[in-house]
C-alpha cells in the first residue's frame, strides 16, 4: 500500500487545495469553535458543483500533468494507445484510460530500480525542488513490500474536517498516536485545526505514557487506535489498574484505523466512554472517515474521483451495491495515482448524508483478493470477524484466513489465543470452529496459535489477514 496523503498540500504545486484559507493555513484560532462544519462551503458543496470542479480539475490539470511527467502512467496510456487528447469527457476517462495497480507500480520499480514506481513527477535531486520534498515516509507493508512516499505537505490535509467534525477546537490537545506512515501530515494537520499534538509511540511501551497525558492534558481528540492497541490497553490497564472510563473522559472522538473493527472489540472500547470515527484508505489517494451520523465513511470528491466497479466486469455498479473502489487523485501532482485499481471491496452512494454533507461516503468490505470461495460460499475475513470474538479464549479477534487461491477446498483459518484454562486447547478450537461454522455455514480447519505470533507478523497497528499456504 502506498502513502494517502501524499502531497496533499503544497499550494504552489496544487494550486490551492479549496477556496477555503483556513482549510489550508488561515488564522485557525480566529475560527468560531460553535460552527457546525471547518469548510461549510466545500463539505455541504450541491453535486452539480462538487462535478464540475471534478471535471474541470481532473481533465484540465491532472490528466496533462500526469501524462507528461509520470513515466509510469505515459507508459501505461502509450501502450494503451490512449493520450490526454483522447481524454476529453469524464465518460472518455472512463472508457479509454487504462487501470493502474500495486503489481504495475512495483513492476515498474523493479525494472528500471525506481523505488517511486514509476509516479514522481518531479526531480528530488533538482535543487529548486528541494523546499517541495518535506519529508519521505514508506507504507506498512502489510499486503507487500513498504513502498517509500514522499510527503511534499504544506499546512494541513483535508482531514482538518474530520478532527473538527469529531469536536476538536483551537486551544485542545490532540493525541497522536502513530508511527512513521502518514506522521508529517497529521502533525500539519492537527495544527491546522489550532490544537496541540502530544505525541505517543503505538507501541505496547507507550501505553502508560498513553495513560498519564490523557489524564494530565486531557486531550479531545485521538488518531489512532487500532485493534493491537486494544489489546496493549487492556493489559495495561489491568496490571496498573487504571479507570479507562475516567482516564479517557476527555475524549470527544477517536479514529480508529487500519483495519477493521470486530464487534466484541468495539464494544470494549465504548465501554471507555470512547466514540470511535471508523477510516479507512480510499484507494491510496487519500483516506475516508466516518462522521457523527456513523453512516459509511465520508471521502471528499474535491481532492478525488473515485469509481466504483463491478468487481467482475469492471463496469459501474449501482450505488449501494457492492463494487471494487478505483480511485484518481485530484490534487496529488507529486505522485498522482491515476485510475487505480485497489482490491478493495466497497458499497458507495452519492446521497447526502444525514449530517449534511454532500460529499460520497463508502462502506469498506474486505478486500478482492482476500475472498476465498468453499463449496460455492464466498467469504471475506469480516465474515468469520465477530464468531472468532465470540469465543473468549480468541476474543482479541486476531486471525488469518490460509489460501492457495481463490477457491479452497476447506476454510483454513490459523487464530491466535490466549489463557485456554483448565479445558486445553482442543476445546478452545472446537469452540471457534462451530462459532464459525454456524456463522458462514461452513466448518473451518482450525489452528490455534500464540497470539504474539500472528502479532509479529504485521506492523504495529495490524497483521495481515489473508496468507498463503
Amino acid at each position: 500500500m502506498r502513502v494517502s496523503l501524499v502531497g496533499v498540500h503544497h499550494d504552489s504545486m496544487h494550486g490551492g487545495q479549496s477556496g477555503n484559507p483556513a482549510d489550508r493555513r488561515g488564522p485557525v484560532t480566529a475560527l468560531d469553535p460553535t460552527r457546525r462544519y471547518f469548510s461549510p462551503e466545500i463539505e455541504t458543496m450541491p453535486r452539480t458543483e462538487i462535478e464540475r470542479r471534478r471535471d474541470e480539475k481532473l481533465l484540465g490539470d491532472l490528466v496533462p500533468w500526469a501524462y507528461e511527467r509520470s513515466a509510469l502512467i505515459r507508459e501505461t496510456w502509450q501502450a494503451a494507445g490512449v493520450t490526454p487528447a483522447d481524454v476529453t469527457s469524464m465518460d472518455e476517462f472512463q472508457a479509454r484510460v487504462p487501470f493502474i495497480d500495486k503489481d504495475s507500480i512495483r513492476a515498474f520499480r523493479d525494472r528500471h530500480g525506481d523505488p517511486y514506481g514509476g509516479l514522481l513527477c518531479l526531480d528530488p535531486d533538482d535543487p529548486s525542488l528541494q523546499k517541495i520534498f518535506s519529508a519521505i515516509f514508506s507504507t506498512s507493508g502489510t499486503t507487500g513490500d513498504p513502498t517509500p512516499a514522499p510527503y511534499a505537505g504544506r499546512g494541513p490535509t483535508f482531514l482538518v474536517r474530520e478532527f473538527w467534525e469529531q469536536g476538536v477546537r483551537p486551544g485542545d490537545h490532540f493525541l497522536h498516536c502513530l508511527f512513521t506512515f502518514r506522521g508529517p501530515a497529521i502533525h500539519d494537520t492537527v495544527r491546522g485545526v489550532g490544537a496541540t499534538p502530544v505525541f505517543v509511540d503505538h507501541q505496547p511501551e507507550d501505553v502508560a505514557q498513553l495513560f498519564r497525558f490523557s489524564r494530565e492534558l486531557r486531550p479531545t481528540g485521538w488518531y489512532t487506535l487500532s485493534g493491537p492497541l486494544v489489546m496493549m490497553i487492556e493489559a495495561a490497564a489491568a496490571a496498573l489498574g487504571e479507570d479507562l472510563a475516567e482516564t479517557f473522559r476527555s475524549y470527544r472522538g477517536v479514529v480508529f484505523a487500519g483495519e477493521p473493527i470486530g464487534p466484541r472489540a468495539r464494544a470494549r472500547v465504548e465501554s471507555w466512554g470512547l466514540e470511535l470515527f471508523l477510516q479507512t484508505s480510499l484507494g491510496d489517494v487519500g483516506a475516508a472517515t466516518e462522521c457523527a451520523a456513523h453512516d459509511g465513511c465520508h471521502y471528499w470528491e474535491d481532492t478525488a474521483f473515485i469509481e466504483h466497479l463491478d468487481p467482475d466486469g469492471g463496469q459501474p455498479a449501482a450505488d449501494g451495491e457492492r463494487g471494487e473502489l478505483v480511485s484518481t487523485t485530484l490534487i496529488d501532482k507529486v505522485a498522482p495515482l491515476v485510475r487505480y485499481r485497489s482490491d478493495d471491496i466497497v458499497r458507495r452512494t452519492t446521497e447526502p448524508c444525514a449530517c449534511g454533507r454532500t460529499h460520497g461516503r463508502i462502506w469498506p468490505l474486505g478486500r478482492k483478493s482476500d475472498e476465498v470461495i468453499v463449496d460455492g460460499v464466498s467469504i471475506l475475513p469480516g465474515d468469520v470477524w465477530g464468531a472468532i470474538e465470540s469465543v473468549p479464549e480468541t476474543q482479541a479477534g486476531l486471525f488469518q484466513v490460509i489460501r492457495a487461491g481463490r477457491e479452497a477446498d476447506v476454510l483454513r483459518l490459523r487464530v491466535g489465543y490466549s489463557s485456554p484454562g483448565g479445558r486445553g486447547l482442543p476445546d478452545v478450537r472446537t469452540r471457534v470452529t462451530d462459532a464459525v461454522h454456524a456463522t458462514v455455514g461452513v466448518a473451518p480447519d482450525v489452528e490455534l496459535v500464540e497470539q504474539d505470533v500472528l502479532l509479529r507478523q504485521g506492523p504495529p497497528h495490524k497483521i495481515p489477514r489473508v496468507a498463503r499456504s
